[in-house]
């Protein structure tokens, strides 16, 4: 074991540092805590701040870093990926076993035990991996109490592997000491683990919270907090509603974003989204790099306001308003073709240049930003005397309507000069595809 202290790079105040070195003495101090830590990966960052700041015999039990394939698989068994959430969870039940079958009849009596474990993927030498991990504690919230678990999905943000130890050091000692020192209630949970973080370091994409500790746990606030503060870019839900890690849940598929407001004039029928998945999958069909076309409802969640239910289906939840932020999201997990699907009304808030005024290209950029690598925009007709109405608000300005049909298409729909060179040019190019009525 490296004798030097943490870690702590410049940029980081005294102040921080000093914070997150009493957070780890206090969990040492108090005689009522003991455990055993597990670590793969990013050095053993959390380890080593409570064996550096004093008292560690009072609560460290073990510290391991198994980072040889083979000593992993004899410990933990083979047959899983090595960072993964099943990795996780058979490190953390072997080290509970042992723990508990090694002092749990010594200290059980007066002690909440504990097992901490991570394994991550931080940055590589060459710079080209996926830079995430799963973190978890199984620990007792009273002695003799049932186990509970949390455990986290993250993505590591930083650009060097000296910055991205740092941040799982102080994320562990944050966690332990939120669930051993504060009891923090779970909702309290992410702000208490980002202290001494910022948003731009790391993500936390996914929590699960499971045991006596979280009988009352909503997992569903818990997650839309995440991306509503910042502390995800974009949370994940499969098609039953429950959290699911981007980096698995888009990986070579092919999507299909439907847009989600609680505006029924910016949100499209099932069978409107029926057939842009049909049309996805039509140019998809015997690409060998596409696993899946499945769609995706994205909901924005800026303020304390309730999401709007989905029904069915897929969904991410974001902050972010500006649909080429959710090109860049997706784009970090999957190169298949990518689809945005939405009403005629949806479309022309697109072109407002009020949107772009934080990029130094404003409205140019962004749609150059948005219609990135294979991205195309599915724009679904709209009944016209909507439409119509539309065109009446400040919403509708500068826009017109060609023809008199019952059911106008992206064909149909004009903004004023200039922006009307832009709208054709993405028409005629594909980018913009105008969807047909049913």
């Amino acid at each position: 074991m490296n004798d030097a202290a943490p870690t702590v790079v410049t940029g980081r105040s005294d102040n921080a540092v000093a914070d997150t070195h009493q957070k780890a003495l206090e969990v040492n101090l108090d005689a009522t805590s003991f455990g055993s830590f597990a670590e793969i990966g990013a050095g053993q960052e959390v380890a080593r701040w409570f064996l550096r700041v004093g008292a560690a015999s009072g609560t460290v039990a073990k510290t391991i870093s198994a980072y040889d394939k083979e000593v992993s698989d004899d410990l933990y068994g083979s047959g899983t990926r090595y960072v993964s959430r099943p990795r996780l969870e058979t490190m953390l039940d072997c080290e509970w076993k042992s723990l508990v079958q090694q002092v749990g009849d010594a200290r059980g009596k007066n002690t909440r035990l504990f097992a901490f474990a991570n394994t991550i993927a931080a940055r590589n030498f060459a710079g080209t991996n996926d830079c995430h991990g799963w973190v978890g504690v199984r620990f007792q919230d009273q002695p003799r109490a049932e186990a509970s678990d949390v455990l986290l999905h993250v993505n590591l943000l930083d650009n060097s592997n000296l910055l991205q130890q740092e941040a799982m050091g102080v994320l562990g000692v944050n966690l332990l000491h939120a669930l051993l020192n504060e009891r923090a209630a779970t909702g309290d949970l992410p702000a208490r683990m980002f202290a001494n973080l910022t948003n731009d370091r790391l993500e936390i994409d996914r929590i699960v919270a499971r045991g006596s500790a979280f009988e009352s746990c909503d997992m569903g606030e818990l997650h839309t907090a995440l991306a509503r503060d910042g502390r995800a870019e974009a949370v994940t839900l499969d098609g039953d509603g429950a959290a699911a890690t981007a980096n698995e849940f888009l990986y070579k598929k092919s999507v299909v974003i439907v847009p989600f407001t609680t505006d029924p004039l910016d949100n499209l029928s099932p069978e409107a989204i029926k057939a842009c998945l049909e049309t996805l999958r039509y140019e998809v069909a015997g690409n060998p790099e596409v696993k899946d076309v499945i769609d995706v409802r994205l909901m924005v969640v800026d303020t304390d306001a309730s999401l709007p239910a989905t029904g069915e289906g897929a969904a991410m939840i974001t902050r972010h308003r500006q649909l080429y932020r959710i090109t860049a999201f997706v784009r970090r997990y999957t190169q298949a073709p990518l689809r945005f699907a939405m009403p005629l009304p949806a479309l022309m808030r697109i072109f407002d240049d009020v949107k772009y005024q934080q990029l130094e290209g404003r409205l140019l950029e962004g749609i150059a930003r948005l219609f990135g690598s294979n991205v195309r925009l599915l724009a679904c007709p709209c009944p016209r005397d909507e439409l119509l109405h539309l065109l009446t608000t400040e919403s509708g300005h500068g826009w017109e309507v060609d023809g008199n049909r019952q059911w106008i298409t992206a064909e149909q729909l004009r903004p004023a000069p200039p922006l009307r060179h832009l709208y054709e040019y993405l028409l005629a190019s594909g980018f913009l595809v105008a969807m047909p009525p049913n």
